[in-house]
């Protein structure tokens, strides 16, 4: 057993992010089912995801909100509210009532802002050792994985089985179940203080951080384009079933299921490799598997193509691996909400938008080509890194972390003045560069 998992607190901690993911997931499926049939209507189910992704633009409020509070009561506290807030779904019975799951994916999309950064957020405040962050990383990508490749089949089947009030009910479930876990945490948080500083400075403090940690910003310029390039992989897939391997629309399911396959190695994968490669090459080598992947899905066969979707598969989340324990360890824990939440809007606002330039470049081109572009994008963010600063995982004490924090939120004498100055210039912090061998292993 790897001594993280010895823990209580890990093991509390990886509970209650597993059920809270786990019930997000489900429910998310099933409400958007639901909707279908109770119009028949392909967009009225569309608009679920909708709903659930807009207040996602939130992520740096709720960064601060998980900055600014004790992380443990607020992970309990936005569980247990979701809870309530799902039970009016079980007065749901026909089409009239369609505004309660609209109203039910708005929640859980404003909940989601909040929670996605104070569970990272927490996870710091955990960790006593930096050595230890490459290996929990791993494992917390590993589970979140795992419970999104059973998530949509719990929810869809629980809906066919019992239908929409049954997956509510069991939802409620695992939401409670979430907070208790969260609650069963035994963490020393001091009260956070207020900063006095300007209320968008503040907001922005996650932003700030990235833009001037000279060993970060890289990482998430190049996994951001790599994750940017992957959108384009959804409207491919449909072009390349239809006319690439003469199947139904329905195998998409198939291949999809290959694909999160795929990426539960690559979590599992990332987290092995993060402490022999050190955060800047695990990057690199998750943009360089995914582009070799995207290779073989040129071939017209139904296995070639799979393989290749193993591997693609793969990629995305062993490089989210580099760049979350970067993140971690770069990060002084006070400020590890918001740019937790910086970096989730970073890498999920330019898919959003991929999303739609890949369907509109499988109208005009052949699928081919957007693989070939999608190839040459995933290799190029790999070739980006080489060069570049890597990040150092060593523990030191955290007094030598507050500065950090005061720099990337503190404007400066004018800038205190005039709010509309927004957050102040500070210099890139670089690190020292050290071999990728030395880093200590999980």
């Amino acid at each position: 057993m790897h001594p993280l998992l010895a823990r209580p607190e890990f093991r509390l901690y990886i509970a209650g992010q597993t059920l809270s993911v786990l019930g997000d997931s489900a429910l998310f499926i099933a409400l958007g089912i639901w909707a279908k049939v109770l119009t028949g209507s392909s967009s009225a189910a569309g608009l679920v995801m909708f709903c659930y992704a807009v207040p996602m633009l939130l992520l740096p409020l709720g960064g601060l909100v998980a900055d600014r509070v004790r992380r443990r009561p607020l992970l309990v506290t936005v569980n247990l509210a979701l809870a309530v807030a799902v039970s009016p779904l079980l007065l749901v019975d026909g089409r009239g009532h369609l505004w309660i799951i609209y109203a039910t994916a708005v929640l859980y999309g404003l909940a989601g802002a909040v929670l996605t950064p104070a569970q990272s957020a927490m996870l710091r405040t955990i960790l006593t050792e930096r050595q230890d962050f490459g290996a929990a990383v791993g494992f917390t990508q590993t589970m979140r994985a795992g419970t999104t490749l059973v998530a949509p089949l719990v929810g869809s089947g629980l809906y066919g089985w019992l239908g929409g009030r049954a997956v509510a009910l069991v939802d409620i479930g695992i939401l409670v179940a979430a907070a208790l876990a969260f609650l069963a945490l035994r963490v020393k948080e001091a009260a956070p203080e207020p900063s006095g500083r300007h209320w968008r400075t503040e907001v922005l403090a996650g932003f700030q951080h990235l833009r001037t940690t000279a060993s970060l910003l890289p990482l998430l310029i190049a996994t951001t384009a790599t994750a940017t390039v992957l959108s384009f992989l959804q409207p491919v897939l449909f072009s390349l079933i239809q006319h690439g391997l003469n199947r139904s629309p329905q195998f998409l399911g198939v291949l999809e299921t290959v694909e999160a396959v795929g990426a539960l190695g690559g979590s599992v994968l990332g987290g092995i490799l993060i402490g022999k490669l050190g955060p800047r090459r695990t990057v690199m080598l998750g943009s360089a598997v995914f582009g070799l992947g995207a290779v073989l899905l040129l071939v017209p066969s139904v296995w070639v193509v799979s393989a290749g979707l193993l591997i693609a598969g793969a990629g995305m989340p062993a490089g989210v691996v580099g760049l979350a324990t970067a993140a971690q360890s770069l990060t002084p824990p006070q400020l590890m909400g918001r740019t937790q939440a910086a970096v989730n809007l970073s890498l999920t606002a330019p898919q959003a938008l991929a999303i739609g330039v890949g369907a509109g470049l499988v109208a005009a081109l052949d699928f081919r080509t957007v693989l070939a572009a999608m190839v040459v994008g995933a290799l190029l963010s790999a070739v980006f890194l080489l060069g570049k600063p890597d990040a150092v995982i060593e523990d030191d004490d955290e007094d030598g972390e507050e500065p950090a924090e005061q720099l990337a939120a503190e404007p400066t004498a004018g800038a205190a003045d005039d709010p509309a100055e927004g957050p102040a210039e500070v210099p890139a912090e670089v690190p020292a560069e050290v071999p990728a061998e030395s880093a200590p292993r999980p």
